[in-house]
């Protein structure tokens, strides 16, 4: 589903177990602000055709990437929630991929997907959101941020939640805002 219109496109990957409604509010936002915001479902979820395996995460955003290039997209930001954000940083590290940004929100680092040394070639500019309450995701983003080449950022916000719900909830305008300053920031 494409939400606005334009050159600058954010392509949004959900989750394991979600589907491209998780991104919805956001997507609108992006809208607002002049941005193309396309969400999709990952095989195997929502209104997607077979059966899903995480193997196919990194292809469904390949194929995302192409699309948007096809229907005019100049600039290209990744969102990724969960394994989506480990999806996202992989296809990233792929000369061909590479984006204007990557925001990640609780990536769960998931070798199906991809492999760490894969993911850390990444180069564009990162922002990594986590709940700090979130044990195991504040680790998995840790591993993220310390693998890192580039800029990257790391964020954490004082609650439970992951992945897209941490856009929403007492800290959700923050975590959007963090999310708007990283896509629009030309530095």
């Amino acid at each position: 589903m494409i939400f606005g219109a334009g050159e600058r496109w954010v392509i949004l990957v959900h989750g394991e177990g979600q589907d491209l409604d998780a991104w919805r509010s956001l997507a609108h936002l992006l809208s607002d602000r002049e941005l193309c915001a396309l969400a999709f479902d990952l095989p195997g979820h929502g209104a997607s055709d077979g059966e899903w395996t995480a193997e196919l995460a990194v292809p469904a955003v390949m194929s995302a990437v192409d699309f948007a290039k096809s229907a005019g997209a100049q600039q290209i930001h990744l969102i990724g929630a969960k394994i989506g954000a480990l999806a996202v940083l992989a296809v990233a590290a792929h000369d061909r991929y590479q984006p204007h940004s990557i925001v990640a929100l609780s990536p769960t680092i998931d070798e199906r997907v991809a492999v760490m040394s894969l993911v850390r070639e990444a180069r564009a500019p990162k922002l990594i959101l986590v709940g700090s309450l979130d044990a195991a995701g504040l680790k998995s983003a840790e591993a993220v941020y310390r693998g890192a080449i580039g800029h990257c950022e790391l964020t954490q916000f004082p609650v439970s939640s992951e992945g897209t719900d941490l856009l929403a909830g007492d800290w959700g305008p923050h975590a959007r805002e963090k999310v708007l300053a990283h896509l629009t920031h030309e530095g």
